[in-house]
Formats: structure tokens, C-alpha cells, sequence
């Protein structure tokens, strides 16, 4: 199994900015220069290259108006508030090279879900030199015991009230203005997690079936089935792929984590179980080796996106 918090990056290390830059080999300054040929001739175009300083790495193509933010100037804006006490250091990581970096940071409270299961709160800046988005701060909770993450989504966001643009941060903003909107945003996380854990509260006291669970797991990470493939021996219809990662599933179930008898035979215990694969078991290459596109992906990415599915599925049972 991957280590409880591969899917973060490393550790951050260091008691300020730039210590953990340099213990997270992120401090590097990045650049913008225009397009050439392979002849060495200024291309006339409307976009530019990022790249390192260090380097010379080319980290996107932007338009000529991307103004890129610095590393230190993205860790600057949480560095006064680590200061007093309102977050502490987490975690760092990068893909690509420093095409995508972010840091995440722990917030002092944290919540029990029905009198018994503990989640942490997190807060993540994230930022992208390759032009592919601005900064953003992404809530996310930890399941303590298992590290399950789940960052919330924008339909979660909206749906408790939130208006999105309070949980981005603009380029161009003053250093002032940068920590004002990163405070906002974590004063905002202890709404999403208390509307978490007061709903998550409600799953564990509802019975979910073998085969509900089952059909869930299905639809959740969306298991290839075809009805030309059932059998006596294959009633779900799935693909050989499509049983592999159904029968991991199914023996995750099994796991301490995931069994105890407030949460077994509950829809609580099926989201975790979808959650623990995605952190634990997805983001590995068919060698057993993490692979950290999909690594970052499991926060800000397509496996953030099926653990939202998976949420947004679980929930709508307490509805039907």
C-alpha cells in the first residue's frame, strides 16, 4: 500500500518560506521569453514560453499577457498567517517539474464524525506556471487512521452557500489583498466541514447492502460492464479489468479502517472504501510504482473529480 501521504508530496520542512522552498527543491524563479524557431528566429506570435530560470525547463506556452507568480510569492501569502497561528506547514509537491506546484496547510480544529470518526482540516494553494489556472485554495479534510483525502468540489461549494470566487486568488492582487482572500477562504472551510461531518454522520446510520454496495462501486469509478459479458459466474457483466478492481474493493472492505462496527454495511463505510482505493491503490502505475500525475490528480484532478462523483452519489441515497 502507498505511504499514508504520497499523494501530498513531501513533508515540508524549514520556519519560513524560503527554508522550505529549498528543502522542497522549489526554489526556482520562472520566466516568460517569446516563441523562436529551431533556427533561433523570433516566432511573431501571441503566446510566450514559461520556463526556469535554473533550468531553462519549459513549463507552458501562455498567452502574452500570463503574468507568472512566483514561489515564493504563492508561499508568501500563507507566511503571515502561519505566523500567528491560524495554519501550520503541511505538505509541498510539484508535477512536471514545477509546472504545477502546491502547498497544503493544517488548520487547528478538527472534526468527529457521530461521536467516533476524526477528520482533519486542510487547506491547499495551488498554482500552475503552465497556464492551465490561476491560484486557487481547495478545502480538503483527512480521515485520520487511513489519511483518505477528499478536496470539495464546486458543486459542494455552491451547494453550501459559497460563492466560488471567494476560494480564488488573483495574480495581479497586492501581497495585502493575497492574504486578505487566503484567510477568507479558510475561514470558509470549517463550513464545509461541519456540513460534511454532520452528513457523513447521517451515512453511518443507514444499512447499504452487499449489492447496493456493489452497484455503487460500479457506478462510482464508472467499471466498464457489458450485459453480453454476464455469466453464472460474472452476474455484474463486468470486464476482467472491471472484476480486478471491483474484488479490491470488496476486500478493502475488510480492512480495520473501513470495518469497525459503527460504519460496516453503511454507505460510509462505501465511500471509504472509495476513497482508500483512489489514494491508496489508483495512483500506481500496473509496475506498483506511484505515478504523480496521478498523484496530483487524486486532489486536483480526475481523481478528485470521481471522489466528488462518489460523494455526490452517496449522499443522493439519503434523498431516494
Amino acid at each position: 500500500m502507498l505511504s499514508a501521504h504520497m499523494i501530498t508530496g513531501q513533508k515540508a520542512v524549514g520556519n519560513n518560506t524560503r527554508e522550505v522552498l529549498q528543502n522542497a527543491g522549489m526554489d526556482f524563479e520562472v520566466a516568460r521569453e517569446p516563441l523562436y524557431t529551431s533556427a533561433g528566429r523570433e516566432i511573431r506570435s501571441k503566446f510566450q514560453r514559461i520556463y526556469r530560470k535554473d533550468s531553462d525547463h519549459t513549463l507552458g506556452v501562455v498567452g502574452k499577457t500570463y503574468q507568472p507568480m512566483q514561489n515564493d510569492e504563492l508561499l508568501g501569502i500563507a507566511q503571515n498567517l502561519i505566523d500567528s497561528d491560524d495554519i501550520a506547514w503541511d505538505r509541498t509537491g510539484m508535477v512536471d517539474g514545477g509546472s504545477k506546484l502546491w502547498a497544503s496547510f493544517t488548520l487547528p480544529d478538527s472534526f468527529r464524525i457521530d461521536g467516533w470518526d476524526d477528520i482533519d482540516q486542510h487547506i491547499y494553494l495551488v498554482n500552475s506556471h503552465d497556464g492551465s489556472g490561476g491560484v486557487k485554495c481547495i478545502p480538503v479534510n483527512m480521515r485520520l487512521g487511513c489519511a483518505n483525502q477528499f478536496a470539495f468540489a464546486m458543486s459542494q461549494i455552491k451547494a453550501a452557500g459559497i460563492n466560488p470566487r471567494d476560494l480564488t486568488i488573483r495574480h495581479s492582487s497586492k501581497m495585502g489583498d493575497r492574504v486578505g482572500d487566503f484567510r477568507k477562504a479558510i475561514q470558509l472551510v470549517d463550513t464545509l466541514n461541519q456540513n460534511f461531518a454532520d452528513t457523513a454522520g447521517e451515512l453511518m446510520s443507514v444499512e447499504m447492502t452487499d449489492v447496493e454496495r456493489v452497484d455503487y462501486y460500479i457506478d462510482a469509478l464508472g467499471l466498464k460492464h457489458d450485459v453480453k459479458n454476464i455469466s453464472k459466474d460474472n452476474t455484474t457483466g463486468l470486464t476482467t479489468r472491471g472484476n480486478n478492481t471491483l474484488n479490491h474493493l470488496i476486500e478493502l472492505e475488510k480492512s480495520s479502517t473501513n470495518n469497525t462496527a459503527a460504519m460496516r454495511d453503511t454507505p460510509w463505510q462505501a465511500f471509504n472504501v472509495v476513497t482508500e482505493y483512489i489514494d491508496h491503490a489508483w495512483i500506481h502505475n500496473s509496475g506498483g510504482t506511484a505515478n504523480a500525475k496521478r498523484a496530483e490528480s487524486a486532489i486536483i484532478g480526475t481523481g478528485s473529480r470521481l471522489k466528488s462523483k462518489a460523494w455526490d452519489s452517496v449522499v443522493a441515497r439519503l434523498i431516494a
